[in-house]
């Protein structure tokens, strides 16, 4: 649900290159001449594996959630750079993550990773709990991304959360909360809304928004698609279906790309 201002950060366009080859001879001429070509490599970067979309700053990544059918998912109710609430109205701006969960759930960590941040946020529907979670590449096995990615959790009780400590290690599908309110009002239908954004440095810094709250920022940070993350492991062949893979106490992650799936998953039957 919930709607983020304008981040003071300059937004790279794509340059609509044809292919590899167009981009090889265009970024050749530009080590010849010296100038950096910034909208090819741009547009070179936001396609993540293979043909997905990254999705980067809001952008439409085409991208879908595909269930496993031996599982009962808690599925997600509103999806990235949509313009549609989870209630059915319009949104007053592009969805900035994705929005998911029935009340009273868990909402487990998609990966290993270390509290960032803990505190009480104010979006303007209230006062309520808001988590944000580090995650360094070489904890999801990535190569050649971003140094850092940073998962965000808002809509959440405060009571649910204020145990959590900066630094404090979480494992892959250790319990961070449970699904709530907005503003923890009873008028508001139960969302957890997910953000993930990448960043090359962890410097975080505060800022106070227009409603008394708090609001972090991290120099040159940037969101994408939460379901790109929860695709990695196993890309979508079509470029857009992506399997949801659920969090297994069971199975062996080691060398596991990207995210698991952050809500339960109870096995169907």
């Amino acid at each position: 649900m919930r709607g983020r201002l304008k981040w003071d950060m300059e937004h790279e366009k794509s340059s609509g290159t044809n292919g590899v080859r167009r981009l090889l001879a265009s970024s050749l001429l530009v080590v010849g001449l010296g100038i950096l070509c910034v909208p090819a490599i741009a547009h070179f970067l936001e396609r993540g594996s293979g043909d997905v979309k990254k999705g980067y700053d809001v952008t439409p990544s085409a991208l879908v959630p595909v269930y496993p059918k031996s599982h009962a998912c808690s599925p997600l109710t509103s999806l990235y750079a949509s313009w549609r609430d989870i209630d059915g109205t319009r949104r007053s701006e592009a969805h900035s993550g994705v929005d998911a969960g029935r009340l009273g759930e868990d909402i487990i960590a998609p990966a290993p990773g270390a509290v960032k941040a803990v505190w009480e946020a104010n979006w303007g529907w209230g006062k309520e709990g808001a988590l944000l979670v580090q995650h360094t590449a070489a904890e999801l096995n990535l190569v050649g991304g971003a140094a850092y990615y940073l998962t965000v959790y808002d809509h959440l009780r405060y009571d649910d959360i204020k145990h959590l400590k900066p630094g404090q290690r979480l494992a892959r599908g250790e319990r961070l909360a449970r699904v709530s309110r907005p503003g923890g009002h009873a008028h508001y239908l139960p969302e957890v809304h997910w953000e993930v954004w990448e960043a090359e440095t962890d410097a975080l810094r505060w800022l106070t928004n227009r409603h008394g709250g708090r609001e972090w920022r991290i120099p040159g940070a940037r969101l994408i698609d939460p379901l790109y993350m929860l695709g990695l492991n196993d890309p979508p062949k079509d470029g857009k279906s992506v399997r949801i893979v659920p969090f297994d106490a069971e199975a062996d992650y080691t060398g596991f790309r990207g995210f698991t799936y952050i809500l339960p998953c109870p096995k169907a039957g």
